[in-house]
């Protein structure tokens, strides 16, 4: 679960746990769970808001995302621009 392992999480909690002691732990967690629904319900606000500005539908995204080139294929390296100034040319 995002590159962190089982031992990892437990040694987070155990930490969490001794530096707010149980007594806080539930309050805590509380007002981490309303802020991530404040996050999540702000992000979902703005794509719809972005979608009816654009008149566009999921369905409509989706086929933009098909229509669009992929993008750098994670074993390609970028290449330079051809012309660029730091690039050397021919002779």
């Amino acid at each position: 679960m995002f590159g962190v392992s089982p031992a990892e999480l437990l040694t987070i909690a155990i930490v969490i746990l001794v530096v707010f002691g149980p007594e806080r732990l539930p309050e805590l967690s509380r007002k981490a769970g309303k802020a991530l629904r404040e996050l999540k319900d702000a992000a979902d606000d703005l794509r719809r808001g972005i979608e009816s500005e654009a008149g566009l539908t999921e369905s409509d995204l989706g086929t933009v995302r098909r229509a669009m080139p992929p993008t750098l294929d994670s074993d390609s390296s970028p290449q330079p621009p051809r012309g660029s100034a730091g690039a050397e040319s021919p002779e």
